[in-house]
């Protein structure tokens, strides 16, 4: 486990406007470690959620996800530049308008930024070659109504490929992973959870024990506390335009007592196998709390009544695919952030994504990186 010291996390924890970090893991029987941290003054959010097997490790994801938001929030006008695509390729410039934002956000105007628009651009750096490129800082920065603006909204800005950390390589391959495991998902799950998709991808429970050992110890603990665990290889089928070949996990927790929140999901992408099914295991996890505790302004009412047929049909599945089944990318001599991203890189290059830009943000204190990646024909799953 890293090591980052509490008061480096208490410095973060004032720099961002922290007033608490809770541990709300109680509130549940879970037994999977949940902590907030609240931010009266946050603009996005003003409840992060984090998540762990510890509760030191849940309070650090609930600053770090914090701190995304806070630099997606805080826009130095000196770091802008304003103008048309047309005026900034005049200079010379590579510029990628918004219809190459891919993983920062969804293009809801067209019109509103056209070539001959003018709106506030940011740069980013290629991670490839380190050249530079200009990106509509709309899919970058989400300020505050009053502060900095940014020109006609066209976009619809989203957290998709954030990364916070004392290590920039760890933030950006935390970045990196988050954008890749959105766009895969919505190419193996396009129209969402069918019967086809279930059927095929729930995974065997019997192979968690060889294939992913801390799944299936995770598995089995909230198993005797009243939940059953759904496993799925998500990962796109290996023909599908697009497929990166890193494996992609999502997990279904059904709370076999049909409490008031009887089923959550989560999802995550990761360098092995074992690592994406826990975290997605974890991610299912942390959900019931974010439903039961009530603080987060961006919760919708779930539907009982499809919630538990969907997970009566979960019951009924018989698992065929088993967990070897799913890729694992994890090169052995790759044990360093800077390794991994050079691997992700690869594979996203391999798959199509020739074009991947990061904008390094800035950060509420020294010694943290914020990163957020744009790569080009991603795509944003609609189940998350």
């Amino acid at each position: 486990m890293e090591s980052i010291s509490p008061a480096f996390l208490d410095a973060l924890a004032r720099g961002l406007g922290v007033t608490r970090v809770a541990r709300v893991t109680g509130l549940d029987r879970t037994g999977v470690e949940v902590a907030c941290a609240v931010r009266p003054g946050g603009h996005v959010l003003q409840v992060c959620n984090g998540k762990g097997l510890t509760f030191e490790a849940a309070a650090r994801g609930a600053l770090f996800e914090t701190a995304e938001l806070w630099a997606a929030e805080t826009v130095r006008p000196e770091r802008l530049r304003w103008g048309s695509r047309t005026e900034l390729e005049r200079t010379g410039d590579t510029v990628w308008g918004v219809e190459s934002l891919g993983s920062a956000g969804a293009v809801v105007a067209p019109r509103l930024a056209g070539p001959a628009v003018r709106l506030s651009w940011c740069e980013a750096r290629t991670l490839a070659g380190g050249g530079r490129v200009w990106v509509p800082a709309q899919g970058v920065y989400c300020p505050p109504a009053g502060t900095v603006e940014l020109g006609p909204v066209s976009v619809a800005w989203t957290t998709n490929g954030s990364g916070a950390h004392p290590e920039s390589d760890a933030a950006l391959l935390h970045a990196l992973l988050e954008a890749t495991e959105r766009d895969q998902l919505s190419r193996a799950l396009p129209e969402g959870w069918s019967e086809e998709g279930v059927v095929g991808r729930m995974l065997r429970p019997e192979t968690l024990e060889d294939g992913a050992p801390r799944t299936a110890a995770l598995r089995d603990a909230l198993k005797a506390q009243g939940f059953q665990a759904y496993l799925f290889d998500v990962t796109p089928a290996p023909r599908t335009r697009g497929r990166v070949g890193l494996p992609v996990a999502a997990a279904v927790l059904v709370d076999a007592d049909e409490g008031p929140v009887p089923l959550t999901a989560g999802y995550a992408c990761a360098m092995d196998r074992d690592e994406a099914l826990l975290k997605a295991l974890l991610e299912a996890a942390q959900s019931r709390l974010t439903d039961i505790h009530g603080a987060r302004e961006d919760v919708a009412a779930a539907d009982r009544e499809a919630a538990l047929g969907f997970a009566q049909a979960l019951s009924e599945v018989r698992p065929r695919r088993e967990v070897d089944a799913m890729p694992d990318a994890m090169d052995r001599r790759a044990k360093t952030a800077a390794a991994k991203v050079r691997t992700v890189l690869s594979l996203l290059d391999g798959a199509g994504f020739k074009q991947v830009a990061g904008v390094a943000l800035d950060a509420p204190v020294p010694g943290l990186h914020v990163w957020k990646v744009v790569v080009p024909g991603m795509r944003v799953s609609e189940l998350l």
